[in-house]
């Protein structure tokens, strides 16, 4: 089927039966009168008429020049997706009604003067005429998405091409396997491996779900991730399809101009997919953001779309019908039809990657990059684990600008950026588990801890000020390799009935989701005895609070200057209670080793109630004014004790 085939086939149906005098006959002959010699051999050029033009066409004329390219890539489309003659012939038709001039011409001016343009080509394409324009109609080369027909203000119906169907025209790939690069998308890379994602506890099972999936050619396997901006899904699912030996391609991410396409276009996109690559096996599919699949649905307050869009029935079969396994991202599955989550073959919550996977992901992405990583990535991690969706455009940014400290700059100001301008205030540096006064020592605890099968630990910490609670819930947030939220009595107490019992349901939630160590600080605040509370409201918050401790999953700490306030049933709350006390002799001299890098001279020993936010604050003030004096050292420490208003023993008796 070539050019002059198509226009032959089109002018003998069209003017079948139709008199010299009709209009149209007189709009096709002078629509000819430019092509006749290509029309008819040896038609003369001022006698030319709508008769000879008939007669002449009569007579079938073997083929005179090459196919069209767009015509051999119709072809080839219509084999890879296994078209019958009827469509693939059909397609190769619309394909010329839309890139050779002549056959887009002639459609016009027959839609224009009263055919029905899809049954005429459906006609033409082999179908019966009674049943002409509902086969084209039910075919796959609308149903694909790769072409359909629209109709101006006049009412002239043109055919359109879809983007997939222009990607591959314009680009006239070469091959079969280029061309299904050019429909379905480039073949998907992964940038990190399984070891960049050893936190995510299912991923051994997700490798071998997509593997058996693919070696079986089992329909119906979806499998979907979810979890907040920025936690990794798309590069955690190239990486599965990489682990799996599985090809791995993008559906439908940008259209022919690279614009966002629409619903309907990446729907499409993903039915010409599975048609595809569904025969040949060994592929899967990613379809990011699966909102614009279950709808034109927009985001709401809280985990939800609103707006949602499309038949759910639709869906459904296609979930249960998928011939090439299917990975979906979403930030959120508040509106996620039941129905639909069944037809997952498994779904996946992914969180930010815990401290250490972040530090082993940017090592990898500074050696790609080259770069040296500066200090302040370890804090920006620690305070925002956010940090690591933004560490390969940091890191190339700082490459760029051949900037020294390796793209920390560019990595607050991004996090900066996505928290809305607050940035994560620093915590306590390295901490000192001997600086501790307590009855039992901390560190065997913690490698208790951080050894455990079963993450729900509490602590409940008490002591002065300056003792170091705040600064053991970061020592143990780092050990677990969890983020450390924090929670101050200010954050949730609220002068609205029923807000403050929100905001600690919020605080669980949030430290769910972050699958983080909770602090609530200033629990006192929280947590008081509801024996002096005077309104009923009051006495619902502590009871709030404590369900909640009875119910959470996972690591909790408290903290509190005023154990005493602290209401009887929070105790039986907490597994551990320690009660930090200030330091006594022994543990007072190495404090004064480790913050000022001297031995501690013996009137150490006669000052009273030092903690170890005393020795911090003095050594912060000798940042700003500097002595190498031991003794003046001991002057504004006896300073910081003297402001405290108790009174107690000397230190160690």
């Amino acid at each position: 089927m070539d050019e002059h085939y198509i226009v032959r086939s089109m002018l003998l149906r069209i003017g079948r039966g139709v008199p010299a005098t009709a209009g149209l006959a007189k709009a096709i002959t002078e629509w000819a009168q430019p092509h006749a010699d290509w029309l008819v051999a040896g038609a003369p050029g001022e006698d030319f008429g709508w008769d000879m033009l008939l007669a002449g066409l009569e007579q079938a004329r073997p083929e005179r020049a090459a196919k069209p390219q767009a015509l051999r890539l119709a072809a080839e489309l219509a084999r890879l997706l296994r078209f019958g003659p009827v469509d693939a012939a059909l397609l190769t038709l619309m394909v010329a009604c839309d890139r050779l001039q002549r056959v887009r011409s002639l459609a016009e001016l027959a839609s224009r003067q009263g055919h029905d343009l899809p049954t005429l080509l459906g006609v033409l394409a082999g179908a019966e005429p009674q049943d002409a324009e509902r086969a084209v109609r039910q075919s796959p080369v609308l149903r694909l998405g790769l072409v359909s027909f629209v109709a101006d203000w006049q009412g002239v119906v043109e055919v359109d091409l879809r983007w997939p169907l222009e990607r591959l025209l314009d680009r006239a790939p070469a091959s079969g396997a280029e061309m299904i690069d050019a429909l379905v998308g480039a073949r998907q890379q992964a940038a990190l491996t399984l070891d960049d994602f050893a936190h995510v506890a299912d991923a051994d099972f997700l490798v071998r779900l997509l593997r058996g999936a693919v070696r079986e050619r089992a329909p119906g396997i979806n499998i979907l991730i979810h979890g907040p901006p920025g936690t990794g899904k798309t590069e955690f699912a190239r990486t599965l399809s990489t682990a799996a030996g599985v090809e791995m391609r993008g559906v439908a991410e940008a259209d022919e101009d690279d614009n966002e396409p629409t619903r309907k276009e990446r729907v499409g996109a993903l039915r010409l997919a599975q048609r595809l690559l569904g025969p040949s096996g060994g592929a899967a599919l990613l379809f990011d953001e699966m909102e614009d699949f279950i709808g034109d649905s927009q985001r709401s307050d809280g985990d939800w779309f609103a707006k949602r869009e499309g038949s759910k029935v639709f869906v459904n079969r296609m979930l249960e019908t998928n011939a090439v396994p299917v990975i979906w991202t979403t930030n959120a599955i508040g509106n996620v039809d039941d129905s639909i989550l069944r037809r997952m073959s498994f779904v996946l919550k992914l969180s930010a990657p815990p401290r250490r996977a972040a530090l082993r992901i940017l090592d990898r992405i500074a050696r790609d990059e080259g770069v040296t990583p500066g200090d302040g990535f370890a804090r920006l991690i620690d305070g925002a684990p956010e940090t690591a969706s933004v560490l390969r455009v940091a890191a190339r940014a700082a490459r760029l600008a051949d900037e020294a400290d390796g793209g920390v700059g560019a990595a607050t100001a991004l996090v900066r950026a996505l928290r809305g301008g607050e940035l994560p205030l620093d915590g306590p540096g390295a901490l000192d588990l001997d600086l501790f006064e307590l009855d039992r020592p901390l560190a065997p605890l913690f490698d208790a801890i951080r050894g455990s099968d079963t993450p729900d630990v509490s602590l409940l910490l008490t002591g002065p000020p300056g003792t170091g609670k705040t600064a053991m819930a970061h020592h143990l947030a780092r050990a677990l390799d969890r983020p450390l939220i924090v929670k101050r009595a200010s954050d949730l107490l609220s002068k609205w009935v029923g807000e403050t019992e929100k905001q600690i349901a919020d605080a669980f939630a949030e430290a769910r989701r972050a699958e983080g160590v909770l602090l609530l600080d200033e629990a006192d605040s929280l947590l008081f005895d509801r024996s002096r509370a005077h309104n009923s409201w009051e006495v619902g918050q502590v009871n709030e609070l404590l369900t909640w401790l009875d119910r959470h999953p996972l690591p909790v700490v408290a903290a509190s200057n005023h154990a005493g306030s602290l209401d009887p049933a929070t105790l039986r709350r907490f597994v551990f209670k320690l009660d930090l006390r200030p330091l006594g002799q022994d543990r007072a001299a190495q404090a004064f080793a480790r913050f000022f890098g001297q031995a501690a001279p013996a009137a150490l020993g006669e000052l009273r109630n030092l903690t170890p936010g005393d020795f911090a604050v003095v050594a912060r003030q000798l940042r700003h004014a500097p002595t190498t004096s031991a003794l003046e050292i001991i002057e504004r420490l006896r300073c910081e004790s003297l402001v405290k208003p108790e009174n107690g023993g000397r230190i160690g008796f």
